[in-house]
């Protein structure tokens, strides 16, 4: 027979084992399921695939980043409640799911972050991921174009 002691012990190395494999295997299952959603996605483009992977780890990173805020429980509380609850708050007409709304965001960040823009919006080129894009930093600008000189280009 086992005892108490012996339970709780084994309780707590099984819930120690699934947090170590949440946090070692989730991450990664989560960037493979963002560079899955942005081959599928972007399947028009030719990505680097180094470049995929990147940005999929930098996603993750700034996700697991951010801080709890009033606005955030506020948000996901009044969401949990259905959406005809509170909806004066949610002014959106998009019906689209969740997960077509995710994977859009997700491109478009991706799109932003890589020289896609910046080389012109040339489809036939490799789109190549530069750094993860920051709208809150300065000189990020991804549609700005290169002053060029022609007076010193002569």
């Amino acid at each position: 027979m086992i005892g108490r002691r012996r339970l709780l012990q084994l309780s707590l190395g099984i819930v120690v084992l699934a947090g170590v494999g949440v946090v070692g295997f989730g991450r990664t299952a989560a960037e493979a399921e963002i560079v899955s959603h942005l081959r599928r996605r972007l399947r028009f483009l030719h990505l680097d695939e180094s470049g995929l992977r990147a940005f999929a780890r930098d996603q993750v990173e700034f996700l697991l980043a951010k801080r709890p805020t009033w606005v955030r429980w506020k948000y996901h509380f009044l969401h949990a409640l259905g959406p005809k609850a509170f909806s004066r708050f949610d002014t959106s007409n998009d019906r689209r799911s969740r997960t077509a709304r995710l994977v859009d965001n997700l491109s478009e960040t991706y799109l932003l972050s890589s020289d896609f823009f910046l080389q012109g919006a040339d489809e036939s080129r490799t789109v190549r991921y530069l750094q993860f894009y920051d709208p809150l930093r300065p000189c990020g600008n991804p549609f700005a174009r290169p002053v060029i000189d022609n007076r010193a280009a002569s």
